[in-house]
């Protein structure tokens, strides 16, 4: 008799725990079928009820809800109090909610330096406050402090990556460039990179397009383009594509080898004038190529 009830108070323990087991909703929904079939009922409760669907009363009709919420449908149906009792046979936990998704992200995503040069990355981590692990690859190609300062020691091309360290499994990288430094022909010093734009300052018809050109020195690399401001769009080549209305903003170019070098503009776009003179003004403000 004593080991009857303790076997009994084992089994009651074993389903105890398997009741206050959690539950999501993707768990759920791998079960299916009708021969491995989980079912949330009662709004959030979990039940496998593989043993009970070929003995249901109603036949195969519950099958459609496996791996689903069947709540509404199991409510909408008048069960006996006997049919409601036997749900506990079959429960084997709660449904909870999957905590939110770790996201890395890493600005910038790319940088181009030369030896001995610094670059700042800065990563963005969603749902974790746990902050990021750094590593650097080839990690001959420089160093990077906890704060995303790299620093470049020798010339060649890489990573840097940023690991959520709460979960390493979602991380974000970055290119980086290393240029050997550009020394003069006698002198030994360095020739540092300088960019200029032409023209110098622009204003443009709201609507129409204009032509910017570079001029980068100790540097064949090029710029990369950007604007400031609601004025509109430009191109690798430059071409600025003017917003339709008036505004003011600028245009810079920044050296893709130096990021830290630049040349910004003024722009300014005006209302398209509709007078006479319209067509010939709007022409000599194009400059496309």
């Amino acid at each position: 008799m004593k080991r009857l009830l303790t076997g009994a108070l084992l089994l009651a323990a074993v389903a105890a725990h398997a009741q206050s087991a959690s539950y999501t909703l993707a768990d759920v929904q791998v079960h299916a079928t009708a021969a491995d079939c989980w079912m949330i009922l009662n709004t959030n409760k979990v039940y496998n009820l593989s043993p009970f669907i070929s003995m249901h009363p109603g036949g195969s009709g519950m099958a459609a809800y496996c791996g689903k919420d069947g709540s509404t449908a199991f409510g909408n149906v008048k069960h006996s109090s006997n049919a409601v009792a036997l749900e506990t046979t079959y429960l084997i936990g709660s449904l909870v909610t999957a905590p939110a998704a770790i996201s890395v992200t890493l600005t910038p995503t790319n940088a181009t330096l030369t030896v001995g040069g610094t670059a700042q990355f800065t990563p963005k981590i969603a749902n974790s406050s746990t902050g990021v692990a750094w590593t650097v690859s080839p990690s001959t190609l420089g160093t990077i402090s906890a704060s995303g300062m790299f620093t470049a020691l020798a010339a060649g091309q890489g990573t840097v990556t940023a690991a959520s360290m709460q979960d390493n499994t979602k991380s974000a990288s970055a290119v980086i460039t290393v240029n050997s430094t550009t020394t003069g022909g006698g002198g030994g010093s360095t020739h540092p990179i300088t960019v200029a734009v032409n023209p110098s300052a622009m204003t443009v018809n709201a609507g129409s397009r204009a032509r910017f050109r570079a001029n980068v020195s100790n540097s064949s690399q090029g710029v990369t383009w950007s604007v400031s401001g609601n004025i509109g769009t430009i191109d690798a080549r430059g071409v600025l594509t003017a917003a339709m209305t008036p505004a003011t903003g600028s245009v810079t170019a920044t050296s893709m080898e130096d990021p830290t070098k630049s040349a910004t503009v003024q722009v300014t776009l005006t209302a398209v004038n509709c007078g006479p003179e319209h067509s010939d003004r709007q022409t000599h403000s194009r400059n496309d190529d």
